[in-house]
């Protein structure tokens, strides 16, 4: 490999004055406050005024929500389902702009509709399939029953709850109806997971309906007019709070989060000077700065992941204000591009916390397989790479040239551009803070001087960036100059030049994210000085709401533990694209098109979602046959038992692991509610039926917590919060509704008896899904391994995708140009196929560790599950993602010209590598996918073959002449050569980790030995050493 992309990677040891040097000392640190005691979400929101705003919003609505169902007029209205209203006002409180709750309470009405069509459906069919003749026998028992009685409508009604109306060809009809409601609703729940609410309450519907509706010998339609009706009080409660209570629309909520994501960004930049003046021991993964960084990230693209979930609802609302929302959504891509090259940027942490960029790091058996890779540890090294190694660690340790060394020059030679790049982002978050916070405030003095800042400081940001192309770069060789001078008199045979090209990494990072910077100034600047007066901006229309529903992914799924990634979603694009049908051509005629469909929903009938809707249709009618058994039907109605079926249906799951999940954050919150909620009764009502009076204060006082909970705990915690306060509404609802509502068929008491029947029917449903689970189940496991087989699939597409593009040196890196820019010169653009591609596979990654987190949960029946391999192996392809992001970003800023003429000299171009490259990808994926072994005999370190292809194979004569080397000190002095050596190490970094990822999959699948093989390899490689 040519000294021109490969410097060495091997650290001296630090040398005594540094290894006696006492540590730092230590701040005195104050004893913690009550606020660090707490988990950070809760002191951050009980800190926030913002926070609790919307606390008493929700707070006071719920409360209402129940105050409604005391009186005893109110309480007639809305009938024996009236606690609807206080439990969808936990279910969906009112947290969110007002179009945003609108759409969201929109689905659930538009599931109970659904499900209530496909039930009174049902009840028309069986109406009409009953047996005329029995039922007018039954009519006529009854009646003669029931004369001469002062009250024969009670005994009528009595008859109809005991079942003696129940008709077996009627209860058939509405059996297929249930079964058809539930197989929608669970597709709905399996596909489309944030329709998760209209899919539980569609259900919910289709239950009570269906199970109620058999006892009825005539139409009852209505059945549902209780429900709704409490349904309906709670939407027109939650509008009126979110329109008159501390109001906010989605334009200022969207605006603010944007002044929040772009102070997290001014702070991750602001970081980075810590970052360089800390020593690489200050950084290793787990201590403190390397904690924050990563920290700082993750908050970083939480952010930005609900600004991107909440886009599509801008332009639905009336908003007064300066922006509309085609503004605000402008500065979304924009940002977005700051956000990647800021994470990049804040990448170089663990290069600096890698053990090879320790200063006393020793070069040993496990050390890096490439000379200019930092991340990843040695695989399988040969004797000749070892060689190299130690002769560039030597290198490093006799010309001082170690990171440690270099990064004060690093940390000189960026400090304007880092210091007018936090100026810059101060500004637009001040601009954007006034342009949301003074809406109603006529002139537009405070936002003139805020975009006057903003010009001042975009200014010093160009007039930065612009010095350091053209001086301060040349910082980072200063370290060099003696080795180069060396090196041009003879002195000198190898230039270790590993942490020069990292500072290259660094510099160019800082490059890319300070013009993505001027970028989105740009774009705000150009907006606000567009919009200097307020107006009223009306709704535009629905817009690509349907491809939002169609999306999965958010906390929203995580909470009630769906799958936001089905299995066709994760297949990568080249496999569905190119994959042909090896057992047949593709249909020609009818028949044969026919026959093809069959085949296909004969192979959906066994993926996960399809076996899903399967199992949730079994465990429905299994639970919902006593109720429609005349021997039975009265104890079940009496007992409730359609909470045993509702609770079955919302704890089965695609997996096993998601479902023993669920079992554990259902009953574990149903026991706590169920206290919680006879704890509360007996409180506010003592021995009898209830005060009003009493129980509106005891309820408003267990609420305000149980809503901070609800509308700020986080989402793994949010599927046992959900249960507790659901089973704490049943508790108090239901008993007060039984104590003071008359004319109830059946009483099922209060406080204790309640809690009770409610505790046992949530194991009645938990025991029949599990039943359900294990025939058979399907494992979390397997899933969590075919998605790495895929993600790896993916990983390997956009490396080829980017590597086909640097091929393509003729032309720049993307014909398109940003129309949006403002200024003389256009700025390249990524195309958007490879963005979105980009923004696919990390949404998988974090799906995926989601997945791999759950799947803990399944046991070790059959063995202990290697789930430290998943997780590293998930580590492993988030750092191939980063490394494709920085080649790719190297890549977009690269002059085409030395791309052209740096092709021939570039080893990882090597056609022969790129071809070992992708057949590493392909066979570990095949492996994750197939369970079949690897075997020894293949290659397992790319740097080896990088070695032979670039280093051994390809040298040529007069590759190590001195002309050749005053080139490469010229090249090196260039600005775009900073942009080709991040594209190297980017791809290096890549094949590292790739080297360990096969590694770990040999360990997870098998590795096939060959005898004799490691012998021979390494008599072949002493015979052919370095001399």
């Amino acid at each position: 490999m040519s000294t021109q992309e490969k410097p060495s990677v091997n650290e001296t040891s630090r040398t005594d004055s540094d290894a006696t040097k006492p540590p730092p000392a230590r701040p005195a640190s104050d004893s913690p406050s009550i606020w660090d005691k707490l988990p950070p979400w809760a002191s951050k929101n009980l800190r926030s005024w913002k926070s609790w705003k919307l606390l008493l919003r929700c707070w006071i609505a719920s409360w209402v929500s129940f105050v409604i169902i005391l009186p005893n007029r109110s309480l007639a209205t809305l009938g024996n389902t009236a606690f609807f209203s206080f439990l969808v006002s936990i279910m969906v409180p009112p947290n969110m702009p007002v179009q945003v709750f609108i759409f969201a309470i929109t689905t659930l009405v538009l599931g109970l509709a659904l499900g209530w069509a496909i039930a009174c459906a049902g009840m028309a069919a069986a109406l009409a399939a009953r047996d005329q003749t029995l039922l007018k026998e039954t009519l006529q028992k009854e009646a003669a029953s029931a004369a001469g009685l002062a009250n024969p409508d009670a005994l009528f009604q009595s008859a109809i709850f005991r079942g003696d109306f129940l008709d077996t060809r009627s209860t058939v009809v509405f059996g297929v109806f249930l079964a058809f409601g539930c197989f929608v609703f669970a597709l709905i729940r399996a596909y489309a997971p944030k329709l998760t609410i209209m899919s539980v309450f569609g259900t919910i519907a289709v239950d009570i309906f269906i199970s109620f509706g058999p006892l009825f010998p005539f139409a009852q339609y209505t059945l549902l007019n209780s429900l709704l009706t409490s349904i309906g009080c709670y939407i027109a409660i939650a509008l009126v709070f979110i329109v008159f209570v501390f109001p906010e629309s989605l334009n200022h909520s969207y605006l603010h989060s944007s002044a929040e994501l772009l102070d997290k960004l001014k702070g991750i930049l602001a970081v980075q000077e810590e970052v360089l003046n800390a020593d690489p021991h200050d950084v290793i993964p787990g201590s403190p700065l390397a904690t924050k960084t990563t920290m700082a990230r993750i908050g970083m693209i939480q952010q930005l992941q609900q600004l991107m979930g909440q886009k599509h609802f801008l332009n639905l609302e009336f908003s007064w204000g300066r922006w509309n929302g085609d503004d605000i959504k402008d500065l979304l891509e924009p940002i977005s591009t700051v956000a990647t090259r800021m994470g990049a940027l804040n990448g170089f942490v663990k290069i600096m916390g890698h053990p090879l960029s320790l200063s006393d790091h020793k070069h040993e058996e496990t050390e890096s397989v490439s000379d200019a890779s930092t991340t990843g540890t040695a695989i399988d090294d040969t004797l000749l790479l070892r060689q190299f190694r130690e002769r560039n660690f030597a290198a490093e340790a006799e010309h001082r040239v170690r990171l440690v060394d270099v990064l004060p020059n690093i940390r000189e030679a960026t400090a304007d551009l880092r210091a007018a790049g936090v100026a810059v982002l101060g500004s637009l978050h001040d601009l954007i803070v006034a342009v949301n916070t003074n809406r109603y405030k006529r002139g537009h003095a405070l936002q003139d001087a805020c975009l006057a800042d903003l010009d001042k400081t975009l200014t010093t940001l160009r007039t930065a960036i612009e010095d350091f192309k053209s001086d301060r770069r040349l910082i980072l060789l200063e370290p060099y100059r003696a080795m180069f001078d060396a090196t041009e008199a003879g002195g000198v045979n190898r230039l270790p030049l590993r942490a020069l090209y990292l500072s290259y990494v660094f510099a160019s990072n800082l490059i890319a994210t300070s013009n993505g910077i001027v970028g989105l100034a740009e774009v705000v600047n150009e907006t606000a000085a567009k919009r200097t007066k307020a107006r009223l901006w009306a709704p535009k229309g629905l817009r690509a709401i349907g491809k939002l529903l169609r999306s999965g992914g958010s906390a929203g799924e995580d909470a009630v533990g769906e799958d936001a990634q089905p299995e066709q979603a994760v297949e990568s694009e080249e496999r569905k694209e190119y994959r042909q049908d090896p057992d047949s051509r593709p249909p020609e005629n009818g028949f044969q098109r026919l026959a093809n469909t069959l085949h296909v929903l004969f192979k959906w009938g066994k993926t996960p979602e399809a076996l899903f809707a399967f199992r949730y249709v079994v465990v429905s009618i299994a639970l919902w046959i006593p109720s429609v058994v005349k021997s039975s039907a009265h104890f079940a109605y009496a007992e409730r038992s359609v909470w045993a079926l509702i609770m079955a249906q919302t704890t089965m799951n695609i997996y096993a692991s998601d479902q023993v999940y669920n079992y554990a954050m259902r009953i574990g919150g149903t026991f706590v509610g169920a206290v919680l909620g006879m704890v509360c009764w007996y409180i506010g009502a003592g021995h009898g039926n209830g005060n009003p009076y009493g129980l509106a204060a005891i309820v408003a006082a267990f609420l305000l917590p149980l809503m901070f909970l609800r509308i700020f705990s986080p989402p793994q915690y949010l599927v046992g919060i959900l249960l507790c306060e659901a089973t704490f509404v049943l508790v108090v609802g239901y008993s007060w509704i039984d104590g003071n509502l008359p004319g109830l068929v059946q009483n099922i008491g209060i406080g204790w008896a309640v809690a009770w029947r409610r505790w046992v029917l949530v194991m009645i449903g938990c025991a029949a899904s599990f039943i359900l689970m294990m025939l058979p189940p399907k494992s979390g496991r397997k899933a969590v391994r075919l998605r790495n087989a895929s993600v790896i699939s993916g990983l390997s597409y956009l490396y080829s995708h980017l590597t086909s593009l640097w091929l393509g040196a003729d032309g720049p890196f993307d014909s398109t140009t940003d129309v949006k820019t403002v200024g003389a010169q256009a700025r390249p653009r990524w195309p958007a196929e490879l963005r979105s591609k980009f923004i696919a596979l990390a949404e998988q990654i974090q799906d995926l560790r989601i997945r791999t987190a759950m799947s803990k949960w399944e046991g070790s029946i059959r063995g202990s599950w290697a789930s430290e391999d998943y997780t590293r192996l998930l580590d492993l392809e988030s750092d191939m993602l980063a490394s494709l992001v920085l080649l790719g970003g190297a890549l977009s800023n690269l002059d085409p010209d030395l791309r052209k003429n740096t092709m021939p000299h570039t080893h990882v171009l090597n056609p022969h590598f790129i071809s070992d490259v992708m057949s590493m990808f392909f066979l570990i994926s095949q492996s994750l996918r197939t369970g079949e072994p690897l075997h020894q005999a293949q290659y397992r370190n790319l740097a080896d073959r990088l070695h032979y292809h670039g280093g051994v194979a390809a040298t040529g004569p007069g590759s190590d002449s001195q002309e050749r080397k005053t080139h490469l000190r010229q090249s090196l002095r260039s600005y775009d050569y900073m942009f080709y050596a991040t594209a190297v190490v980017g791809v290096l970094q890549m094949v590292n980790a790739l080297n360990e990822a096969r590694t770990i999959v040999a360990h997870l699948c098998g590795e096939v030995p060959l005898e004799g093989f490691e012998k021979w390899r390494e008599e072949y490689d002493r015979a052919h050493a370095i001399v």
